[in-house]
């Protein structure tokens, strides 16, 4: 398996770093990098939403995240569905958004 590195991993993680964040909307989750890295940055996040349209992808991140099962929620699908994806979800608004 080729090990992935999220592009601008620290710069995200600054832009977030003085927020409280309690739900997450991740639009492009890819392998999980950012998401990993924001889940260990920010232990308050009770729900992160990582969305992608790549199958293997979204294997792939289940297994990165795998420490926080219990608040990574994996949606198959594309971001530009976001209403939709958060409405099946019964969320009403986000803290925090990513795409790359």
């Amino acid at each position: 398996m080729t090990l992935h590195i999220p592009v601008m991993l620290e710069e995200c993680l600054k832009y977030f770093e003085d927020l409280s964040i309690r739900v997450f909307f991740d639009g492009t989750l890819g392998a999980g990098g950012h998401a990993k890295a924001l889940l260990e940055a920010h232990p308050e996040i009770e729900m992160y939403i990582g969305c992608d349209r790549d199958e293997s992808a979204l294997k792939i991140a289940k297994e990165t995240l795998q420490p926080w099962q219990d608040k990574v929620v994996f949606v198959h699908g594309n971001f530009a569905n976001l209403d939709e994806h958060l409405q099946q979800l019964n969320v009403t608004e986000v803290d925090g958004f990513f795409l790359t």
